[in-house]
């Protein structure tokens, strides 16, 4: 009796090691639990689950990927569309009532399938907690019960963390990897979905429509982004790459944009050969609404400015299909270096109090400069702010005004070009409704061999300004 209880000592050690094997291996090798396919309406569909942050990726051969950040870690899911019955898809999508039924069907699928998945975890789970346990910590039924049992905790519980977590509106700000030709129509075919979305009970209804119009968008193509809304695409920093001008292009045609909008530096040296950019520019089928950068000289402004369908905006109104833009133009130019970086900064930030003054003036929907230090004074006073000058994107809203700078269309230039530099072509298509922004598409272009990436995001209204504080004299403070 004495000798007993030492013994189990480290029995229960072993049990609890092989507890955490169990569970630790579960997790690591999820990748080894084999995917699924199912039935899915008329299509064939496979699921699988991999260790990641969250995300749910929807792939459409050979259209691309559309994912979406839809739930908490420690697991990605995917869907991939597979054969598609041609038939039976016809059918289903030729009128309402039968686009209806389709819903119907994948939603019932669909339950289907995230049952089958978790229920495939589980037992991958299992089978790899009890196979890791034995090799790790020592052979024996209990052992292999014990890892059996760690492994099957560790995926309940990110099963059910990643079902109660799962929020499917989370593809309300897609993105979107794959053929340029066809991201307009799977970024609508999501969007489309979206507003039956109050009529919908639950999550499997709503990811149900979305897979529909997906598995229909195979079969048959799906109007603009956003049929009601007017799109402009914002380009800058072009640096006189013609890359950057034959992207700009192509946009402009497969997003059916209403106009390009271009916050400068369209040259780069301020060499006159350099204004044969616009040869280019004249194949955009649209207007081109050019506001100069720095880098951009007076007679380059000139000679591009002569373009047919270019619009040089410089204290200028400019209304596409109801949205007011006022541009104004960088004023210095530094490209030969006789004005220095911090002396064109202070010019810009002295010339911002009468940039101001003017959108007061005017009363604009879009203020459009080169550096946003141009509209350092507009906060409050115009909704929309659109620079680049920085080569680096990004998004502010502050004072009841929303600030949008972007990256280089022209990878930051001409030199980058040639020298096949795996730099990002940026550009962003922003989406109008009764004359006020509502979403953007940011695209980039990942190096010269490489595929597009779209990110569908929305605007919401930014906070309203505060009232500045008065100093003793009764003045306005900074």
């Amino acid at each position: 009796m004495p000798d007993s209880h030492p013994k189990r000592v480290p029995t229960r050690r072993r049990l609890l090691a092989a507890i955490l094997v169990g569970l630790v291996a579960s997790l690591a090798l999820v990748w080894l639990i084999p995917d699924a396919h199912h039935g899915m309406g008329p299509a064939t569909v496979g699921s699988g689950a991999r260790i990641g942050l969250g995300t749910t990726r929807i792939v459409i051969p050979p259209l691309g990927t559309i994912s979406a950040d839809t739930h908490a870690p420690f697991f990605d899911l995917d869907l991939v569309i597979g054969e598609v019955d041609p038939e039976p898809l016809a059918e289903a999508v030729s009128s309402p009532g039968s686009r209806a039924q389709l819903v119907g069907q994948i939603e019932d699928d669909l339950r289907a399938v995230a049952i089958g998945t978790a229920l495939r975890l589980l037992l991958g789970g299992v089978i790899i907690g009890a196979i890791a346990a034995e090799l790790i910590t020592g052979r024996g039924i209990r052992i292999l019960a014990a890892g059996a049992a760690g492994g099957a905790v560790a995926m309940a519980v990110t099963v059910g963390v990643t079902a109660a977590t799962f929020n499917v509106t989370a593809f309300e700000e897609p993105k979107f990897s794959g053929a340029l030709e066809r991201a307009p129509q799977v970024i609508a075919a999501v969007d489309e979905s979206l507003s039956a979305l109050d009529g919908l009970r639950s999550r499997f209804e709503s990811l149900a429509a979305r897979l529909s119009q997906l598995i229909s968008l195979v079969a048959e193509p799906v109007l603009a982004p956003q049929e009601d809304s007017v799109a402009i695409l914002h380009v800058s920093d072009i640096h006189s790459n013609p890359i950057g001008i034959e992207i700009t292009r192509t946009l402009a045609e497969r997003f059916d944009v209403s106009a390009v909008l271009d916050t400068g530096d369209l040259t780069s040296f301020g060499a006159p050969i350099e204004a044969r950019i616009g040869t280019l520019i004249d194949r955009i089928g649209v207007p081109y609404l050019y506001v100069p950068g720095n880098h951009d000289s007076l007679a380059n402004r000139a000679e591009i400015a002569r373009v047919d369908n270019v619009q040089l905006l410089d204290g200028s109104l400019a209304t596409i299909d109801g949205v007011r833009i006022l541009g104004i133009a960088d004023p210095t130019f530094t490209a030969t270096n006789e004005v220095s970086t911090g002396e064109a900064n202070e010019e810009k930030l002295a010339a911002a109090p009468e940039v101001a003054e003017l959108v007061a003036r005017i009363d604009p929907g879009v203020l459009a400069v080169h550096d946003a230090r141009q509209a350092s004074e507009t906060l409050g006073l115009v909704p929309l702010i659109l620079a680049g000058h920085t080569h680096e994107r990004s998004f502010l809203q502050e004072a009841g005004s929303t600030i949008m700078v972007l990256g280089s269309t022209g990878a930051t230039g001409l030199g980058s070009f040639l020298v096949e530099s795996n730099l990002d072509y940026e550009a962003e298509i922003i989406y109008f409704q009764n004359g006020d922004v509502i979403s953007y598409d940011y695209i980039s272009f990942d190096g010269l061999g490489g595929d597009f990436t779209i990110e569908r995001h929305r605007i919401d209204p930014p906070p309203a300004a505060e009232p500045r504080p008065t100093n003793s004299s009764g003045g306005e403070g900074i």
